[in-house]
């Protein structure tokens, strides 16, 4: 058993581990990627050899014996590749990936197995001792053929596989050494945890509050000492004038004495006021000195180059490709720009789903790039750069068939978003940013990849809430390609604040296009809306109070000459009209707190230098809820009064079924149920459905079966239909496509927050 303290230095090793692990990881999934290559050098063999090895070692040391036995077999593995008696198909570099991805996972979970480790040792073990077909979870290995009598052989297949070169004379059977490789020249470091860093920075920051803080004090000082110099002035003054009122032209002696007095001891104040004002000026100057420096400092703490977020996504490409069938390459640049980490963790998500729909949409498979005259090979690209002080630019682009314009106005008439008239008058440059609206697609079926038509708004919603933002351009059958542009830090940006009814606000200056004064006269109205022109572009007009939803003041006066701020993202400005732009300066957002961690059209607040707290606006929420008049309500569905939609729920399993039913049930959905596809064609021929959600494997009429009798039927051709299925292949979405499937989602993945989410869309 062990005590206390012993437990305690376990648990350091293993925080210590887990960050020591991930490193041994990623080197072993880089590795296999370029093994996968015909001229990989034999130096990363040896570096993917020795990782797995380093990183048994450790899982022994921090008692993690699952890890560690997985770890031995993979070394095992690597080792017989190094001899050049194993040389992995593509279908091996599959086993090999998985039984990272299966490490990784263990490592999370703290060393604990939920059986997934134990059934990839046991694959490994097989491929090792060549007993033949390891199982459907692991496609096998295809081995080094032997040059032995009785031994088959080799098929066409394995002799197109790049072969691996075997170890140079003298090495055959050595493994390598036992220490760890090399990392480069030693330098000295402490490991300290993320969220240290975070307050560390969070802390330097707020001391640009405390340099406002002087700078008021400063105004204050300022203003005293130029009260003290009137006072003054008008003291002298009021002597003077009480002089020329005595009989001899000369105040009594008690009174010239208080008036002297009260004189000089006015100077002392405003000699002590004037020299404040120039100390708290220089204190001022040099801790404005410090704070930036400072600040400088604790970022480039948290300033991490982008080829750590970078580094995953060849093996995202490469595993969503071979989910799809596709063939594709994949290239990144600037890795080496450095931006502040939170950046990147905000950036994860849009450009992972940037690259999914690239994948998916964009890049064809093989066969299609052929008939087009393309090469077989896709390309998809990320390059990083800095094109300015402050901001760094992304650029993600594919050769593959591009955005159809056509396409995306077909489907914003469809969605409603937009009227036919609406549409024709839309350039194509406008018609391609349609992408970005919440609801619209162009993907036939809906997947667990795409076709929700939401993930294109929450990327630009990701983009816009890191201060960014996104642009797209795009040529039929040329490629897409999306530009990014982002700030290199968080939390501190230049602001503009505004007052509007008794209350400060800051609008972002990165969203603000330009501050004017209009006159009520140049207002007009166009389509209920009121609009101005400003730079000779009308803008919609809106009061800021009334959007915020704030309490009209009493005794407000209608004025002939407005102020406004026309602020927006992308191509939607619009014209903001407050009572006064007071100034632009440097804020710091801080957040809302758990309880308000969502509030719509704010997205922080920021402490002046007065002392005051100040919501910072959040520029999308804005635009959106100052234009929300022109778009859909989707709030106006299922109003009282109206009969729920009918689901017809089609599953032969009944746990399935069951629950299927609740979870639309719980949604406000009348369900209806069958168990097989027959059963299912017999209720949509007796009663009104409005929706299908149907599994796949059924006795009698299967899910595939059933759709394609549904599309055939004119009555029922429009019916939405979802297919909830295990099949996960890319042959089985694409039977589903085939047989007109508006949604296809796959069990394992399954979220009943997305399944609802595509029902409301369908409905």
């Amino acid at each position: 058993m062990m005590n206390l303290t012993e437990k305690e230095f376990l648990e350091e090793l293993r925080r210590d581990f887990i960050l020591e692990a991930e490193e041994y990881l990623q080197t072993i999934t880089a590795g296999l990627l370029d093994l996968e290559r015909p001229d990989s050098p034999p130096r990363v063999l040896e570096e993917v050899f020795r990782a797995a090895h380093s990183l048994k070692g450790a899982a022994q040391a921090v008692r993690m014996p699952a890890i560690s036995g997985l770890c031995q077999v993979l070394e095992s593995v690597f080792s017989a590749m190094k001899k050049g008696v194993l040389h992995p198909s593509t279908e091996g570099f599959d086993i090999l990936q998985r039984s990272v991805d299966v490490l990784s996972a263990m490592v999370s979970a703290g060393g604990e197995d939920d059986g997934r480790g134990t059934e990839a040792r046991k694959v490994l073990e097989t491929v090792l001792s060549d007993e033949g077909s390891p199982g459907s979870l692991f496609p096998p290995f295809i081995p080094h053929r032997q040059e032995t009598a009785g031994i088959r052989a080799e098929t066409a297949e394995e002799k197109a596989l790049p072969q691996i070169p075997p170890p140079a004379s003298g090495e055959q059977g050595r493994e390598g050494p036992e220490q760890p490789a090399g990392r480069g020249t030693p330098r000295e470091t402490v490991r300290i945890g993320a969220d240290k860093l975070d307050g560390l920075l969070l802390r330097a920051e707020e001391m640009i509050s405390l340099n406002q803080v002087l700078d008021v004090r400063l105004g204050e000082i300022r203003e005293l000492r130029h009260l003290l110099a009137e006072w003054l002035a008008e003291w002298r003054r009021t002597e003077n004038v009480l002089k020329k009122t005595g009989e001899d032209k000369r105040l009594p002696p008690r009174a010239a004495e208080f008036f002297t007095a009260g004189r000089n001891r006015l100077r002392e104040a405003w000699e002590q006021a004037a020299f404040m004002e120039r100390s708290l000026a220089d204190n001022g100057r040099t801790s404005g000195i410090l704070v930036e420096d400072l600040l400088e400092e604790a970022r480039s703490v948290l300033m991490l180059p982008f080829s750590s977020l970078l580094q995953g996504f060849p093996k995202i490409v490469r595993d969503l490709a071979r989910d799809l069938l596709k063939d594709v390459e994949f290239s990144a640049e600037g890795g080496d720009v450095e931006v502040d980490k939170r950046i990147l963790e905000g950036l994860k998500d849009p450009l992972v789903h940037l690259v999914r729909n690239a994948l998916d949409h964009g890049i064809e498979r093989p066969e299609e790039r052929r008939a087009g005259g393309k090469p077989e090979k896709g390309r998809l690209s990320i390059a990083v750069s800095s094109v300015e002080r402050g901001r760094v630019e992304i650029t993600l682009s594919d050769d593959g068939k591009g955005i159809d314009p056509e396409r995306l106005r077909a489907s914003a008439m469809k969605s409603g978003l937009l009227e036919a008239e609406e549409v024709r008058a839309l350039t194509d440059e406008e018609a391609l940013m349609l992408i970005f609206q919440s609801g619209l697609s162009t993907s036939p079926i809906i997947t667990d990849i795409s076709g929700r038509g939401l993930g294109m708004a929450i990327v630009r919603e990701g983009v816009e809430s890191l201060g960014g933002k996104i642009s797209l351009s795009s040529l039929p059958e040329k490629g897409t390609r999306f530009t990014l542009s982002l700030p290199v830090t968080l939390a501190t940006f230049r602001g503009v604040i505004v007052r509007e009814w008794g209350q400060q606000f800051v609008i972002p200056t990165a969203c603000v296009r330009r501050a004017a004064r209009v006159r009520r006269s140049d207002i007009r109205t166009v389509e209920n809306r009121e609009t101005v022109s400003l730079d000779g572009m009308p803008h919609a007009l809106v009061r800021l109070g009334s959007l915020l939803g704030m309490a009209e003041p009493a005794d407000r006066t209608e004025k002939d000459v407005l102020p406004v701020v026309a602020a927006g993202t992308g191509d939607s400005i619009v014209a903001f009209v407050v009572d006064g732009v007071l100034n632009e300066q440097e804020v710091l957002l801080k957040p809302l707190g758990g309880i308000l961690k969502r509030v719509r059209n704010v997205g922080g607040v920021t402490v002046l230098g007065s002392g005051k707290v100040v919501p910072v606006l959040h520029c999308g929420d804005l635009v959106k809820s100052a234009l929300k008049g022109t778009v859909r309500s989707l709030s106006a569905q299922g109003e009282a009064g109206e009969a729920p939609p009918a689901v017809l729920v089609a599953e032969d399993s009944i746990t399935s079924r069951a629950l299927l039913k609740n979870i639309l049930t719980a949604a406000g959905y009348a369900v209806h149920t069958a168990a097989d596809g027959q059963e299912a064609w017999k209720t949509l021929s007796r009663g009104e459905i409005s929706l299908v959600v149907s599994d796949v494997e059924m006795p009698g009429m299967n899910g595939f079966e059933l759709t394609s009798k549904i599309r055939s039927e004119e009555r029922l051709s429009d019916l939405p239909v979802i297919l909830v299925t295990s099949l996960e292949s890319a042959e089985d979405r694409e039977r589903g496509v085939v047989a007109g499937a508006d949604a296809y989602i796959v069990k394992s993945g399954f979220d009943q927050g997305a399944l609802l989410d595509v029902i409301r869309r369908l409905l």
